[in-house]
């Protein structure tokens, strides 16, 4: 081999070197980020995810029961984008310590339902969806037990 060819050789396989550096740094960003991302976001108990944060699990005030919930219900996609509140006030269900919002989506209307009793405790702080019901009665979300 000629010293300039050799010398072309040699600039090549460092340039192929560092394309594939280049490729595989960028790969393991990608997906470590992916991975940060995903850890940030909290985790919604039930179907969706089994841990939560104790401050994703305090209930709001009751002025703002329903539009947190809403928000719960939209960051886990949960209800379609774009559903909004019927109506702010939270209904008190049945049992104890449960209750309902209305939503409406483009598709049709949603019940909401959300629990504050708290697993193994007789409190109402706790704040978890419980339920998410479309009008036609099939279910969006079910919280497993």
């Amino acid at each position: 081999m000629q010293g300039g060819q050799r010398l072309w050789l040699i600039v090549g396989g460092i340039a192929l070197l560092a394309v594939v550096l280049a490729g595989g740094g960028w790969w393991w960003y990608g997906h470590s980020h992916k991975a940060v991302v995903a850890s940030k976001r909290p985790n919604l108990i039930g179907l969706l995810g089994d841990t939560a944060q104790a401050l994703d699990n305090t209930k709001p005030d009751d002025a703002k029961l329903c539009s947190a919930t809403l928000t719960r219900a939209l960051d886990f996609g949960a209800l379609p984008r774009g559903a909004t509140l019927a109506s702010d006030e939270a209904k008190a269900g049945e049992a104890e310590g449960h209750y309902s919002c209305q939503a409406q989506g483009i598709d049709g209307s949603y019940t909401l339902n959300i629990d504050t009793t708290c697993p193994g405790g007789q409190d109402k702080t706790c704040f978890a969806l419980d339920s998410i019901k479309r009008e036609d009665g099939s279910w969006n979300y079910r919280r497993k037990i």
